[in-house]
């Protein structure tokens, strides 16, 4: 803008008309006249050199400036009024120009648009173009309209509170509710179309409603913190219930459970060695202190563990066979083992066959029908040793999966499955799974050095079953590793063990929705016969799991129809 006088007027800037203000004299040419010359007002006096030296040294946009400015002006004659056809070719002019003007202005980065804006620097030829859009729009041009939706966010997202962001905003949201679609009201006493008006009032109307709705969730959240704060406590409360937890007795650990007469082990011999103040065998080791691994172990150093004795193996074989029919070899060689052994423990067993030929299943009811507590290790992509423990410098310290199995047990006897082990990483450089364990699968595991507790401890009350989808590889990579355990070939389930296979599978079944035979009985005869029309020879234990589920979910859909 000019800091001269104005010669015509001062006609609202193209924010105020955004914002629901009439043009300059309820007229398009008087507006336009008032604009030019007070903004450029070397066009008065048709000053050519100084108003080049305003656009930029551009002859064009002096060109076009001079073109805008005569044509503005013959639309003033004191002597006759204007008529239809002046003003509709009045109308073209300023559409060409309009259109020149854009040509001309487009020619420049966005970028330096946006500088522009974001310093406040409104440039008089960007506002020119800005003025025609709105101008043309209240005329009527389609096109212009068109583009009022990304004029009014423009400087929407530019304006301030003062300046009219809650109408132009309202104005943004209604054009886009409308999607743009124009009334056709027009400004009092013209025939100037006011598109801007009904978009502003349909935008602030939904602007206040989420007013309102935004206003009602802050006065609840207000409310329910108010209602928070009343319920704490308050300070002389608070210091009083401190003074009554620093004179409470610390809190003391559950001792382990009573060791019973029979075979047992002395784990870990002694935790004295470790920093603290926690001695062997003491179960009152405060919360503060047992975070420590010297606080952590003691209850349990020094202590006689129990070892799991062995029960009939008669009755366990008849429960095993009666589920794994066709792994009847195998469990006879397991079982044939313990006879005559005060305690339960299994050699090294590495069960290989085919996926889903009920490996870590029988793996896991061997170890359930012998009463040993149960750790499924899952080997698959493992590459590192920290299954070893891991030393307690390192602030992610921690003792042995086994040592853990048996502290959580409160036992000396377990069994862990060391499932998928073929699928191990081989790689060493943060320490090997598959070489780390070779110790605890031979007579070594009674002076296993744990780096957690740094101590020697007993860990050959621990039984491991491995499994695997085939050892070819394993043996070629770790022939040591295989000599160590016994190695059987899992068979796979034959037609004729089917009914045994569905009757145990139907059991788990009900064991993990914690249902009993009443509500889900055994598959009868149309059921199993379904379901062996779809087995096949060595046909896999999931796959008749997923037939059985699938007959199990027709039935509870055919009951909810009764």
């Amino acid at each position: 803008m000019t800091d001269s006088a104005p010669a015509f007027g001062v006609p609202p800037t193209v924010r105020e008309l955004l914002c629901g203000a009439a043009p300059y004299g309820d007229s398009v040419h008087r507006d336009l006249r008032a604009y030019l010359g007070f903004v450029f007002p070397n066009l008065l006096v048709d000053d050519v050199r100084a108003l080049h030296a305003n656009v930029g040294g551009s002859w064009a946009m002096v060109e076009f400036l001079r073109g805008l400015w005569t044509a503005t002006n013959r639309m003033f004659d004191d002597k006759r009024p204007v008529t239809r056809v002046e003003c509709r070719a009045f109308q073209a002019s300023l559409l060409c120009a309009w259109t020149e003007l854009g040509r001309l202005l487009d020619a420049r980065p966005a970028h330096d648009i946006e500088l522009d804006w974001s310093y406040g620097h409104e440039d008089p030829l960007d506002n020119l173009r800005d003025r025609l859009t709105v101008l043309l729009a209240m005329l009527g041009d389609f096109n212009a309209q068109r583009l009022l939706r990304e004029l009014l966010w423009r400087y929407a997202r530019h304006a301030k509170a003062s300046e009219g962001m809650l109408e132009l905003y309202g104005a943004a949201f209604g054009c886009g509710l409308e999607d743009g679609a124009a009334s056709c009201r027009t400004f009092p006493g013209t025939r100037l179309l006011d598109v801007i008006g009904p978009w502003r009032e349909t935008g602030e109307a939904c602007i206040e409603e989420a007013a309102l709705l935004a206003r009602g969730r802050i006065r609840e959240t207000v409310q329910e913190a108010i209602a928070e704060r009343k319920a704490q406590p308050s300070l002389r409360e608070m210091m009083a219930t401190a003074r009554a937890v620093k004179d409470a007795p610390e809190p003391e650990l559950a001792a382990p459970p009573e060791v019973p007469e029979g075979p047992g082990l002395v784990i870990l011999a002694s935790v004295a060695h470790l920093p603290g103040a926690a001695r062997d065998g003491d179960v009152k080791v405060t919360a503060n202190v047992a975070s420590t691994p010297r606080g952590e172990f003691a209850p349990f150093a020094g202590k006689r563990w129990p070892l799991v004795s062995v029960g009939d193996l008669s009755a366990a074989r008849e429960i095993l066979v009666s589920e794994f029919p066709y792994a009847e070899g195998i469990i006879d060689a397991v079982l044939r083992d313990l006879v005559g052994r005060p305690h339960v423990y299994l050699r090294p067993l590495l069960l290989v066959g085919a996926p889903g030929s009920g490996k870590t299943r029988l793996a896991r009811r061997l170890a359930e029908v012998l009463g040993l507590g149960l750790q499924v290790y899952s080997c698959s992509g493992v590459s590192d040793s920290t299954f070893l423990s891991t030393s307690r410098q390192w602030s992610t310290g921690r003792a042995s999966v086994p040592l853990q199995l048996l502290k959580r047990l409160g036992l000396a006897s377990a069994c862990i499955v060391l499932d998928e082990l073929d699928k191990a990483g081989t790689g060493t450089t943060n320490g090997s799974l598959l070489d780390g364990i070779l110790p605890l699968l031979t007579d070594d595991s009674k002076r296993f050095f744990d780096t957690y507790v740094e101590a020697q401890v007993d860990l050959s009350g621990v039984s491991y079953i491995a499994t695997a989808n085939g050892i070819v590889a394993l043996r070629r990579s770790h022939p040591a590793l295989c000599d160590r355990f016994r190695i059987y070939a899992m068979p796979a389930p034959r037609r004729e063990d089917l009914p045994v296979l569905l009757k145990g599978i139907v059991a788990e079944i009900r064991a993990e929705r914690g249902l009993d035979e009443r509500w889900m009985p055994d598959l009868d005869g149309e059921e199993a016969g379904l379901i062996e029309e779809h087995f096949q020879r060595g046909g896999s234990v999931r796959l008749v799991r997923r037939l059985v589920e699938a007959v199990v979910a027709g039935r509870e859909a055919l009951a909810t129809r009764m």
